[in-house]
């Protein structure tokens, strides 16, 4: 199964971010834990990790250094060997618009699996969109 590698949330208020440089190319094997690419956040340059295992694939339109990228964007694919990399149409209005299944305070997942159709799945629900909180939608109490 292919796996998106997306552009990580690093901080709470983190919109975009501007891409450092790969650590590893193109048809390099990975292993989860494998320091992938850095990120230059609000506040530090960060090298952010792999959580998958397989082959990384770059897409012909995958980020140069100094690009700044949205949060939730594609960046580039790990899929197993013999794979083919998911059909590219449509993909990327889709996978731009959908957040990391990170929590924002850390470097956080960087690979979500593809639905079956090569379309990226939600990362988080509706209601976490929204940002609603438990019991009276926010931090009540506190």
């Amino acid at each position: 199964m292919a796996y998106e590698v997306t552009m990580p949330r690093l901080g709470w208020t983190m919109e975009e971010g501007v891409f450092g440089e790969w650590l590893k190319q193109d048809g390099d094997e990975v292993q989860a834990g494998d320091l992938l690419f850095t990120v230059e956040g609000d506040k530090a340059t960060q090298e952010v990790e792999v959580f998958e295992a397989g082959i990384l694939r770059l897409p012909a339109n995958a980020p140069a250094p100094g690009d700044v990228i949205p949060v939730g964007a594609r960046l580039a694919y790990i899929v197993q060997e013999g794979e083919a990399l998911p059909v590219e149409s449509g993909q990327a209005e889709s996978s731009s618009q959908v957040a990391p299944a990170a929590s924002p305070s850390q470097s956080g997942s960087v690979s979500r699996p593809l639905a079956a159709d090569g379309r990226g799945s939600p990362a988080i629900s509706p209601r976490a969109r929204r940002g609603g909180g438990g019991v009276g939608g926010g931090w009540a109490g506190f």
